[in-house]
């Protein structure tokens, strides 16, 4: 088993680039058995017009089958049978966990005030 940090782009698409060589990752593209990624930096834009500020690292666990991929912070996480696909979910996760902090922002306690004030200074709204 390797431990491996790559740097993966978030698309729109729900295809992953790998950012040193370019490559895309199709949705059902599977890391090789003997290869587990243990961490990401992730970047890039959501569907609904907001982007990351600047690279998240998540980390990555392999649990039964599905892929998790979660920030080390609050662990919001995103759960799916591949890499990419668990990205998506994770990208989707995220940004509907801001908007719904948004909303109910003046009921929110201290832990998710503070949950809050981190996903608005990780994603921003793209120009």
């Amino acid at each position: 088993m390797r431990n491996e940090k790559e740097h993966i782009p978030m698309s729109e698409t729900g295809q992953e680039q790998q950012q040193s060589d370019a490559r895309t990752f199709p949705l059902d593209w599977r890391f090789p058995e003997d290869v587990q990624i243990t961490s990401l930096k992730i970047t890039g834009s959501f569907p609904d017009g907001k982007r990351l500020a600047r690279p998240l690292e998540v980390k990555v666990a392999y649990d039964d089958g599905e892929v998790v991929v979660s920030e080390p912070l609050f662990h919001i996480h995103g759960v799916g049978p591949t890499l990419p696909q668990a990205l998506v979910a994770f990208k989707r996760i995220l940004a509907e966990e801001l908007d719904e902090l948004t909303a109910d922002e003046e009921e929110l306690g201290p832990r998710l005030q503070a949950e809050l004030h981190y996903l608005r200074n990780l994603m921003q709204m793209a120009e």
